[in-house]
């Protein structure tokens, strides 16, 4: 099996190179076609025309075992399904952890889609203890571009800004159709063609423990920022979440430090309030959701920094110094493509490396949070929510009801009239009951 470079042609994070989404697919059909542990599926096709495809990696991906796994999820995430005690235990022993890649969803922040493909190739040909043991307990779904579209736009236009003065900087047209760069703002309504194929893997597939999304920033600060995150704590969000992402940011943050990475940063600048984005609406799922954002640079082009030019930035991290959440400030220097690829693989084996040592507790924690759900639905209101058929705008209603069931969502239709609090209600109602998985999405 070849590594990237010999397929792409140049080393993954080198200055002034980038793979375009065409040479990413190609690479990681390479890699299935010669790996058993890697199966490469499409899941749809983007805005314009592109075929989107993921990436399923475990010790045997194998159609019958794959899918196997997705019907233990299922009742991993609602324990509704599960029989008994036994039935039970044996899913938190034997079923593997869920853990969901997703990269690049902001077209310019480009080093998670080419650190993909080094990625891949180190799960599907490493035979290190630490591999074997990732593979034999989690099953890890990559999404090397959650927009494909802005990826290959950032990249025609970089090419054509090289020795130029505005180098590396915005293009001027959208970086997706409908969205511009604020696709991160459409897990909420699923307005986008690539939101809801995305959706459909998540929520309808393989309905992840864990969800990763990898994220690039501003460049004025710290090099990395990884949970927990900052203040206000959304209240919905079990706090079983709240303490796993405080494990998992922790985790990571050792690795890097371990790996001689520094400017690591930590409960700032971002917070778990914000319901609308890729990783919030997961909280609401039973799915810890983390975020990472390294500090950017000019799209693949070196930035070089001195440290009287870095600041410290609003909530969290007042000024840039040493502080028990930036223990380690990075000193200033040349930073590079190559450095975000290798924060961000390492914050990802840190993550994987995790989930594999403490998978019984991580699939007994999902298992938990969808039993609270189902608990407080049955004894705090609301208990339901009802949407009769004499709706003064049908369409709307009827698109609300598309959407939530495509996030999970159980949306049931009465066959009889029935009355509920005094009210009558009409044969045709629709009716989404609260005790239910995924109760802190439906309210």
């Amino acid at each position: 099996m070849r590594e990237p470079e010999a397929l792409i042609g140049h080393g993954v994070g080198a200055d002034y190179k980038l793979a375009r989404y065409e040479t990413i697919r190609e690479y990681f059909d390479h890699v299935a076609g010669n790996s058993s542990r890697v199966n490469v599926r499409e899941i749809g096709v983007t805005t314009e025309g592109r075929d989107m495809f993921i990436a399923e990696i475990t010790d045997d991906a194998s159609p019958a075992r794959l899918e196997k796994a997705m019907a233990e999820q299922k009742q991993i995430a609602d324990p509704r399904l599960i029989e008994n005690d036994a039935q039970e235990r044996d899913l938190i022993a034997g079923a593997k952890v869920i853990v969901l890649i997703n990269c690049n969803l902001h077209s310019t922040e480009i080093a998670s889609s080419q650190m993909a493909m080094e990625l891949l190739y180190d799960l599907a040909t490493g035979s290190s203890p630490e591999i074997r043991e990732i593979l034999k307990r989690t099953i890890i779904v990559l999404i090397p571009s959650a927009n494909p579209d802005g990826l290959d736009k950032v990249i025609d236009w970089y090419e054509r800004s090289l020795g130029k003065p505005w180098e590396g900087t915005g293009m001027p047209w959208l970086y997706q159709k409908y969205a511009g760069h604020d696709n991160n703002r459409d897990w909420i309504m699923l307005n986008l063609t690539e939101t809801r194929l995305v959706t459909r893997v998540i929520y309808e597939q393989w309905l992840p423990n864990i969800l990763y999304d990898i994220h690039q920033m501003g460049n004025s600060g710290a090099r990395f920022f990884v949970p927990p995150f900052f203040d206000p704590k959304n209240p919905n969000v079990h706090p079983l979440n709240d303490h796993m992402m405080m494990i998992i940011g922790g985790h990571m943050g050792a690795a890097l430090n371990r790996a001689g990475k520094k400017g690591i940063l930590n409960s700032a600048m971002y917070d778990n309030w914000w319901q609308g984005g890729f990783r919030t609406a997961a909280y609401r799922h039973n799915i810890t959701g983390i975020l990472t954002e390294a500090a950017s640079v000019l799209i693949a082009s070196p930035v070089f920094q001195r440290k009287s030019e870095l600041r410290g930035s609003r909530r969290g991290m007042p000024s840039y110094g040493i502080a028990t959440n930036f223990p380690d400030p990075w000193p200033g220097g040349w930073w590079r493509l190559r450095d975000i690829a290798e924060y961000e693989k390492i914050a990802c084996m840190s993550l994987f490396t995790l989930t594999a040592r403490y998978h019984d507790l991580i699939k007994s924690n999902t298992i938990r949070q969808a039993r609270d759900a189902i608990e407080r639905g049955g004894n705090e209101p609301p208990f339901a929510w009802l949407v009769p058929p004499d709706q003064v705008d049908s369409g709307t209603a009827a698109e609300m009801l598309s959407i939530l069931h495509a996030t999970g969502v159980e949306v049931h239709k009465a066959q009889d009239e029935f009355t509920a609090d005094g009210v009558q209600y009409p044969a045709g109602t629709y009716i989404m009951y609260c005790a239910q998985p995924y109760r802190a999405h439906l309210n």
